[in-house]
């Protein structure tokens, strides 16, 4: 540990460069394609359940060496599943992580919590909080591990953001990509859409339903590139939209009211609650971002003690989804969570 801190150090006080990171290119990715992509995930990942507070059985991977010293947690974002990380994944294993990740219950190939599987809900965010706690006491501190490290991605990280202010299980560092601190709308009065949505909400349940569709949200569609807010990469796109057909049970549509209202409520709740994030943290924003709201993720960052820089880091000219842009974008988003986790070993 302490031999990697004096090497970080004389290389930055020679200005000597540290060896870039090995990251897959979109040219690399058109020749892997899905099946490469499988068969490396099918070799490397080793598939498992555990058990969430209130009795679910959720699924989660891992890929592990026992030659690794550092880990990082995978939480990944709203409708999406581990198998659309396989290029993330291995990225990070191939620079010398262990990587864990899991899906968040009602979505992916985790139980869905309502009878029309294709609604997003959940009754209380903090499920989800309770949720990625498990998952590290069950699964990922099982495992030697002498650095730990989370990296989300956004729903994730408002989950990891309010994970972070109450978990005391210790990491070196976490990073949160386009966190889901608020999301983008047209200016609408916070009070106005509070009230609207629990009207919609108080109707839905007054007609006997668990829960309906938030106004303008459908079941899942296979958009084509050109439609996509998501990336402008067109290869990794079409390399999880592929995915997304040839398994369709992990396909997710929009979000319920209630959903709406919960997920409000958390980005509020861990912009409040930031403050009680003690490790170094990195704030990952898309400057074209229009699926999550950017001043919210600022406000978060003001209100961290331990904000990277003080303020987001923004990738320019990215769209939401860092992780599966071109590759000028997801380069420069990937070094900076790979440095910045280099330096807090």
């Amino acid at each position: 540990m302490l031999a990697r801190l004096l090497l970080i150090g004389m290389c930055l006080f020679m200005n000597i460069a540290i060896a870039a990171p090995e990251l897959t290119t979109e040219s690399e990715l058109s020749d892997l394609g899905g099946p490469g992509l499988n068969a490396y995930w099918q070799r490397q990942a080793e598939r498992g359940q555990f058990s969430s507070h209130d009795g679910l059985t959720l699924p989660y991977a891992k890929l592990f060496n026992s030659q690794h010293q550092k880990s990082i947690i995978l939480v990944n974002g709203r409708t999406e599943t581990f198998l659309k990380y396989q290029e993330l994944a291995r990225d990070l294993f191939n620079n010398g992580y262990n990587v864990y990740l899991y899906d968040h219950r009602g979505q992916g190939l985790a139980p869905r919590l309502l009878d029309d599987p294709q609604i997003g809900y959940v009754a209380d965010f903090d499920d989800y909080v309770q949720d990625l706690e498990q998952f590290v006491q069950q699964v990922v501190l099982q495992e030697p591990v002498e650095g730990l490290y989370l990296l989300s991605h956004s729903m994730g990280g408002t989950i990891s953001a309010l994970w972070l202010s109450q978990t005391q299980v210790r990491l070196q560092a976490a990073a949160l990509s386009s966190p889901m601190m608020g999301i983008y709308h047209k200016p609408l009065p916070r009070w106005l859409v509070n009230g609207l949505l629990t009207v919609f909400d108080s109707g839905c349940r007054w007609l006997g339903h668990t829960a309906c569709y938030a106004p303008g949200q459908a079941d899942y569609q296979d958009l084509e590139f050109k439609d996509n807010v998501l990336t402008q990469s067109e290869v990794r796109y079409q390399l999880f939209r592929d995915l997304y057909q040839q398994q369709p049970q992990v396909q997710l549509g929009g979000v319920s009211v209630h959903w709406l209202k919960q997920a409000l409520l958390a980005g509020d709740q861990a912009i409040k609650q930031a403050s009680r994030i003690t490790i170094p943290l990195l704030v990952l924003q898309a400057a074209n971002d229009v699926v999550v709201d950017n001043t919210a993720q600022n406000a978060f960052c003001r209100a961290l003690a331990h904000c990277d820089g003080g303020q987001p880091r923004v990738i320019k000219k990215a769209s939401h989804e860092l992780f599966i842009e071109q590759d000028r974008q997801r380069r420069p988003a990937l070094e900076a969570v790979l440095s910045f986790f280099e330096q807090h070993p």
